[in-house]
């Protein structure tokens, strides 16, 4: 009887410390889950490989929140929708961006929060008309970047190749082997003709040295051309001078002379004219030249005075 009662009480004891474990656990777990969260949704458009539901979400390092759900966006297959839940103190405004990081070597993925000073103060972030949660604008990853990086880098790597095959093409590797029999050419016609080339070399070494006397000779020429045009700028000047006072000459003839001239003609021709009348008249009767001209004709009522005759 006495055996029945102590495993009774050991019993009891049992259950009682079992159920204070589990109230102590339950309260534990109540008391984890007393804090608030503020619920933000993320577009990524990049593969989340690594990130799973309860995964941390940090700020600037700090755990602030879990990853509370992933999917795919219906509309846009490529981009993937993350809702996540973030302690209601934490100060994520409109200058805050979500990325994606690995932790360690480990590969675990989760989502940093930081603020970019690009995007101005930060502002209290809310929900938009049509948003059930407001939305945290993602930033790339360091290796989609660096993905990126390495996809231009080789789309780059293989236009240089593409560029260097079509540079060594059939074609042009002809042409560059005729180049080089051309070079080969060319160089054993130098060398057949070094003794001519030395020659040369030796020519233009004397016509250097003969250079500045060639540059002074040069400058005496110059100079005795600089001469030459100021005497012939001296001469076009005399020639103008002797044109203006020529110019004062002819004004002169014109003004005094040659009205003077023109008299004289006038009277030359005046003199001609009677020595023509003169002339027809002693033609038409030469004995004028003994008689005399004949006196013209009376007019009415005239009378002729008679000449007294001489004893």
């Amino acid at each position: 009887m006495e055996t029945k009662g102590y495993y009774a009480t050991v019993g009891f004891f049992v259950i009682v410390f079992l159920t204070i474990g589990i109230i102590i656990g339950l309260w534990l777990s109540v008391g984890l889950h007393t804090k608030t969260y503020d619920y933000y949704t993320i577009y990524m458009k990049e593969s989340v490989a690594g990130l799973s539901v309860s995964a941390s979400v940090k700020y600037n390092g700090v755990d602030v929140g879990i990853v509370k759900k992933i999917s795919l966006n219906e509309k846009d297959p490529n981009q993937v929708i993350l809702v996540i839940a973030v302690n209601d103190d934490t100060p994520v405004t409109t200058a805050t961006r979500a990325t994606l990081n690995m932790q360690g070597v480990t590969g675990i993925a989760y989502v940093e929060l930081r603020d970019v000073k690009e995007a101005g103060p930060g502002r209290p972030l809310k929900a938009q008309a049509g948003q059930k949660y407001p939305v945290i604008p993602s930033s790339p990853s360091l290796l989609f970047r660096m993905d990126v990086a390495v996809e231009r880098i080789s789309e780059d790597l293989q236009g240089v190749v593409d560029s260097v095959g079509m540079v060594f093409n059939k074609k042009n590797g002809a042409l560059f082997q005729d180049t080089l029999s051309n070079v080969e050419v060319l160089t054993r016609t130098l060398k057949n003709n070094d003794d001519k080339l030395n020659r040369i070399i030796e020519n233009v070494t004397t016509a250097t040295d003969k250079m500045p006397a060639l540059m002074d000779n040069a400058q005496q020429s110059m100079a005795r051309f600089n001469q030459l045009s100021v005497r012939l700028d001296k001469a076009a000047n005399s020639v103008q001078l002797t044109l203006n006072q020529s110019d004062a000459t002819l004004q002169t003839i014109n003004t005094q002379l040659l009205p003077l001239v023109m008299n004289v003609l006038g009277n030359i021709d005046g003199f001609t004219l009677r020595l023509d009348d003169f002339t027809q008249q002693l033609s038409d009767n030469p004995s004028m030249l003994i008689r005399g001209q004949a006196p013209l004709p009376l007019g009415p009522g005239e009378t002729r005075a008679t000449t007294p005759s001489r004893n």
